[in-house]
Order: structure tokens, then sequence, then C-alpha cells
């Protein structure tokens, strides 16, 4: 294997411990300075550690706001400028802390049974809403209704009566608590509870004058069965709350007041049953009407971007006080920051480029945007420029020093045509080898994306840019079901997983073989969730990889759909109806039909805590394999969920990308 040039060395699995990660990137209310969060994967600890920076917006050395040994996260600035609140598990879990910004020692403000996941600060800076989980407000009661002489003797049996008692990333059963919306003076004392009852309350958003908190929830009767997401709000003190975007059309989200209180903005669309299957848009709601104000973009609002390096921040939407509302959308492997008119007009680019914004915020006033963005040679940094998307700048550097040390490889992208019958287009990118020589034939690995409705980002991928230093040609590709494309592109895979889409998948291997240096008898394929389903599809539908490694993966529709956390909705959407009355249809589209065919060495990696794709999809697929006396290992990670690639402990995700490795190397 010849040897990187320019001095530096190849990456190594272990290298993802000298990343370091930037997120949520927040303007101060005067535009001078930017807070962000800076993450770091804790070798010795086998955790990730997480502080506080502050660095001048006209650029300058950033510097640590707190050093705890800790998680401090969500940095919010107070509306004077004069103190930071930021959420920290210092004390054991998620609880909001504040410090000031002359210095000083930081200081609890909630002391809660349940984490904090959310908090903003009132208009006046008084008062800081916050979402939790909150005890049942009523005691069990016997079956004639009154309530038991005594507590009954605890038991470890559980019982079971809701449709969603488990989630994926929640260890253990889901309690019969809710989220709630409380408050909390700023200066400290009792919190008190805004909402309540038998809801899931999240995303407070208070109005310009501090009267009114806007929310996200679903009220509607048959909420335990659907994925219904509407707009309330309630009275800042707590009361009756009223309906902004409501109805079982109704999949909207991120709220945010106009400036002068008569208008809510927020994103969505009306097929909650769809998910990521339809565009999301922009609307207002004012006055009692809702208007939906990005129908003509023919791209979704939000980040879909996927890789493995990255922290993740939702910034939602943004209204200045210059009448624009700011907003992320997906764009064929970008995302991208837009603006339009509330008033009603045109979206415009504001921030481009081949690159992922990850997260942003806006000045009240709209002159100055701060972000963090990523590209394909960098996973983040913290950027800012104008409200209109001049005078950009970049203000860390926090993986320059590591990156000059070690090569990397550049994607190419190219677009061709699928072998479908329609000969739809394709895009993707291939990444040579590191140490590339013309002339020569390498192996090639297709990376195959989750969702499916996610999308493959111009943005730095780990196990991507590993492979390529190992010697391997890698392929991967945003096929029809992905999003960035419009919804004609998102949902072409509806009904047909895996017959509509491995006809794209295999236009752009082929595409890459006939540029004539990879050895088309060294195939491998991989890919997780999504794309463990479809490595899984791929290889028992042809013979030309002669390595597999499915993660995460989906073998049996028919199970998946009563044992997923989203099974019963998401699968009842994507098959076109429920297994008893699709039955052909969950048999056809199952991997595990196919079995039989399955001849390619497979390496099978799953989390055991994975409630997203459970193991058993897994463990039915390596039995039968096994049965038929295939080549195929198991690989399971004890104490994981379905995110162990990009948030699992840091050990797991080495030695996950060891095994990748490894099983290539044996077989390719």
């Amino acid at each position: 294997m010849a040897a990187p040039t320019g001095g530096k060395r190849r990456l190594t699995p272990e290298d993802i411990y000298n990343i370091v990660l930037v997120s949520d990137a927040q303007i101060s209310p005067d535009g001078r300075q930017v807070a962000f969060t800076q993450t770091i994967l804790d070798r010795d600890k086998n955790d990730y550690r997480s502080s506080i920076y502050i660095v001048p917006a006209e650029g300058g050395t950033p510097r640590r706001f707190t050093a705890a040994d800790a998680k401090d996260t969500f940095p919010r600035w107070s509306p004077d400028g004069q103190r930071l609140a930021f959420l920290s598990n210092r004390s054991g879990t998620s609880q909001i802390w504040t410090i000031s910004l002359a210095g000083g020692e930081a200081t609890q403000l909630t002391n809660l049974p349940e984490p904090v996941t959310y908090f903003t600060w009132s208009p006046d800076g008084s008062t800081i809403a916050f979402v939790t989980k909150t005890e049942p407000s009523q005691l069990a009661t016997t079956e004639d209704g009154e309530k038991p002489a005594k507590e009954q003797e605890k038991s470890d049996v559980v019982r079971i009566t809701r449709i969603r008692f488990r989630a994926d990333g929640v260890s253990g059963f889901l309690d019969d608590k809710h989220t709630h919306i409380w408050c909390i003076s700023a200066a400290g004392g009792d919190p008190w509870q805004i909402t309540s009852c038998d809801f899931d309350d999240r995303w407070p958003a208070w109005s310009p004058g501090g009267h009114e908190i806007a929310f996200v929830s679903n009220r509607t009767p048959d909420r335990e069965y659907n994925t219904v997401s509407e707009i309330w709000a309630v009275p800042a003190r707590g009361g009756e709350a009223r309906p902004i975007a409501t109805g079982d059309d109704a999949d909207f989200g991120q709220p945010v007041w106009s400036p002068d209180g008569t208008g809510i903005a927020f994103s969505g669309h009306r097929y909650p049953e769809a998910g990521g299957a339809v565009d999301s848009h922009v609307w207002v709601a004012a006055g009692g009407d809702i208007r939906c104000l990005t129908t003509g973009l023919g791209r979704s609002v939000g980040d879909f971007g996927i890789n493995d390096t990255f922290a993740s921040a939702n910034p939602g939407l943004s209204w200045t006080t210059s009448c624009y509302l700011y907003f992320q959308v997906s764009d064929a492997g970008n995302t991208h920051i837009y603006r339009l008119p509330a008033a009603g007009g045109d979206p415009e680019l504001v921030v481009g480029g081949q690159r992922r914004v990850l997260d942003f915020s806006v000045s009240q006033d709209g002159s100055r945007i701060a972000f963090v963005a990523g590209d394909p040679l960098n996973p983040c940094d913290v950027f800012v420029c104008s409200g209109d998307g001049s005078d950009e700048r970049r203000l860390t550097a926090v993986n320059e020093e590591f990156f000059s040390t070690v090569a990397l490889s550049r994607p190419e992208e190219f677009r061709v045509p699928s072998q479908a019958e329609d000969r739809g287009e394709v895009h993707g990118w291939v990444m040579k080898p590191i140490g590339f020589e013309p002339g020569r034939k390498y192996p090639m690995v297709l990376e195959i994306h989750g969702g499916p409705h996610g999308m493959y980002a111009n943005h730095y991928f780990h196990e991507f840019q590993l492979l390529a230093a190992q010697g391997y040609v890698v392929v991967y590709t945003n096929p029809r079901g992905s999003q960035g494309y419009g919804e004609a592109h998102a949902s072409y895979t509806r009904g047909a997983w895996g017959e509509k889409d491995m006809p794209d998948l295999m236009a752009a291997v082929d595409y890459v073989i006939a540029q004539g240096y990879v050895d088309p008898n060294r195939l491998g394929v991989t890919g997780g969730s999504y794309g463990g389903y479809m490595t899984n599809w791929v290889i028992g539908h042809t013979d030309r990889f002669k390595a597999a490694v499915t993660q995460r993966c989906v073998s049996d529709l028919y199970s998946f759909f009563g044992t997923s956390d989203i099974g019963f909705h998401f699968g009842a959407y994507e098959w076109g109806g429920v297994p008893w009355e699709s039955r052909e249809t969950y048999q056809r589209l199952s991997p595990i039909t196919y079995v039989e065919q399955i001849k390619t060495p497979l390496l099978i990696l799953h989390s055991e805590e994975d409630y997203r794709c459970p193991i058993a999809q897994a463990e039915q697929l390596f039995i039968s394999l096994k049965k038929l006396g295939r080549e195929v290992e198991f690989v399971r990670f004890p104490g994981e969920n379905h995110n162990l690639s990009r948030s699992g402990k840091p050990k797991h995700r080495v030695e996950r990308l060891q095994f990748i490795l490894g099983w290539f190397e044996r077989y390719l």
C-alpha cells in the first residue's frame, strides 16, 4: 500500500478521540460575541465532556467559559447579555445553571427529579420556561374508583397498557410521566407548572410581551396511536391552552413568535403519518389563518444530513425585527440557511456552499448570523456573517492542528442515470483511497444511508475517511427515497423498499467501476438502519459483493411492525398498511424472505438496547444464515442504542470501526 503524500499519516479508528466537536452557536443580543458548545471524547472515562466557550464575533481567541468535568451544553444568553444559562449534568442529571459574563462560579437554578431537556428565557429576562417530565397528578385508584388504603408492596412485574411503552435511547420501559412546561424565576426559587394532564408538551416559545408561551403538543383524542404534532399557546402563569395550528393533519413544530406578537411561525407539513417522506415547510398562523410560505421552494425545511461525527443542535426558526424568517433547508447533500420576508415573498439563500450548516442563531435585529458548519474535510467550526450572508468569517479552527497531520480523501461528486426503467438521476460521491495510484485496481465499499429519508451530506464522515485511508474506494449516494431533492424523490420508495432503490445504488456502483480503478471482484457493501435493511436486500438479490457488513438492520418487516418503537405507525405508512392487511407486501419486501439466496460473507453489528431496529432483527438473520451454513458473524454491543455510531460509548465506537475494517480486510 502506497504511503500518503505530504508526510501525513493514515487515519486509524482511534483517531476519533482526536476530533473536537463544536455546536449550538449562539449570537449575543448585541451581536458582539458568540457562545458555543465544545465537546471531546474522553478516552479515560469512556464518555463525552462538553464545555461552553465564547469567542468575539469580530474574531479572536475563543475562551473556555465553563470548566467543570461534566457535560455543559445548550448555552443561551439572557436578554440583556449579562448572563448565560446552560444545561449541565454536573449535579447528576441535566439541570439549568446560570453564570455571569463578569465571571465567577455557575449557580444551579433547577434541582428537579427529572432532567431538564430544553429551556428559554422570557423577553424581560426575569423568568425561564423549561421542559421536564412530571409525576402523574393523580394517585392510583381501585376498580371502584376508591384510592387504595395503603401502598401495595412494590413489584418488578411490568404492566403495559399503552402502545408506546418503549423508546430508543431510553433505558427500560417508558413510565407514566409526561413532559410538561414549567417556569422558574431567573433569580432562583421554586418552579411552577404551566401545562399538565395526559399530554407531552415541548418546545416553549415566549410571546414578545411575555404573556403567553407557545408550545408543541399532541392533544388529539387518538394521540396514543397517531403522530400528530400541534401548536398551542398557554398563559405564562398557567391556565387553559388555546389552539394555534391543530388537527389530525398537523405535523408541526419549532414555533417562534413574530416580533409584534401578532403571529406564530412554525415548520412542518400536513401529513403526520408520512414523516420524512414529504417536504417540511415554513408556516405562519395569524388572526385565525394559517399560511404556508415555502410552497414553491421544492426542498425540505430542516437538516436531514447523516454522518458519524457531529454534535446535534436543533435550531428551529428565527424571526427578526427586520421582518425576516430564517431557517435551514436540505438541498442535494447540503444544508443551507435561507430567509424569507415574513409578509410574503420568495425564499432567499443566505448561507450556501458545498457544506452542511448544523445549527445557527440570528441577532434579534437580523444584522448578524452565527452558525456551525462542516464540509467533507472538516467536521465543524463556528462562523459568523451578516444577516444577508455577506462578510462571512470563520471564528474557530478546532481541528486544524489534528487534520494537518493526517491524509484525507476529497469526495468527487457524480450524477448518473438509474438502472430503473425511468432512468431517474442518481446523485453520489466517490472517495479514492489515500495514496491512490493511476493504473491500479482497488477494492470498493458501497455505503448506504439510513432513514430511508435521510441524506448523505457534504460533511466529514470518519468511517468513510477511515476506509479510504485503508486502501478502499468508497462510494456513497442519495438514491431515491432520500431527502434533499424534492418530495417526489423522497416518497419514491413507499411500498417498494429495495425494489425501487437498488437500481439507483447499482447504477452508482457500475459508474465507479467503469472509471477503471476498481476491482469488480472485490466489492463490499455496508449500511446502518435502513442502510442495514438495504445491505441485507442487496446481498439477497446479487452475488456481486464479496463481503457485507449490516448494521442496526431490519430483516423482517412483519416483526419490525410490532417490536420497533416506531413500527406500528412508520411501517403502516411505508408499506401501505398493517401487516395483517398487507401480508404479501410485508413478506415481499422483507430481506429474510430471500435469506436462502444470501451467499455473501456477512458481519452483523447490532446494539442490544436498539429499540428502533430491535436486536431480534439481527438475531433471526444470523440464525437463518448459520442454519444454512453460510459465512456469518454476529457482534453485539451491550448498553448501546440505535445511535451507537454517532453517540455511543467512545470505546464501542472505536471497536465498531475495527470490526468493519477487519471484515473487509479478511474478504476484500
